[in-house]
């Protein structure tokens, strides 16, 4: 008998995936996608570097963009959040809501469940944008660790 050609351990792999996605429910395929993007985008970052590092250029290669940015507009009455793939603006009294909910709840988990209560009320379009789905989205965690770095209290 001949021998059986090894299967492609990525076949293999991806057949596994394929397989056990088709058992996962509408939330957990949301978790699924938001996981496979952000694994994707560090993939990509690792690329870049390697890219530069064997250039000898490692300092002057472009930074890759983050998944979550928060810029202030020329005007200083609005700005650019950009979650993921979404970009959207806000106002400053939107952004200041979501720096308040950031440094007031109770603990990060309370402040990312009201946030998403927040945004899904009043800027889902961020929330469908960013493909967030709910509150424990990765990219929910960044927007709000993007907002602690960026931005206190008394200063919006």
């Amino acid at each position: 008998m001949k021998g059986k050609k090894p299967a492609d351990p990525r076949a293999v792999v991806l057949k596994d995936l394929f397989r056990a996605v088709e058992q996962v429910d509408d939330k957990g395929l949301l978790y699924l996608l938001r996981q496979a993007q952000i694994l994707v985008y560090n993939a990509n970052v690792d690329r870049i570097n390697a890219t530069a590092e064997e250039m000898g250029e490692e300092e002057e290669a472009p930074a890759p963009r983050a998944p979550v940015t928060i810029e202030e507009n020329d005007d200083g009455r609005s700005f650019v959040v950009s979650i993921g793939q979404g970009r959207n603006v806000l106002s400053r009294a939107e952004l200041q809501r979501l720096v308040q909910i950031c440094y007031a709840a109770e603990s990060k988990t309370e402040a990312l469940r009201q946030l998403f209560a927040l945004l899904k009320r009043e800027r889902n379009d961020i929330l469908f944008d960013a493909r967030i789905g709910e509150a424990e989205s990765p990219l929910l965690e960044l927007l709000f660790r993007e907002i602690r770095a960026k931005f206190h209290l008394k200063d919006r």
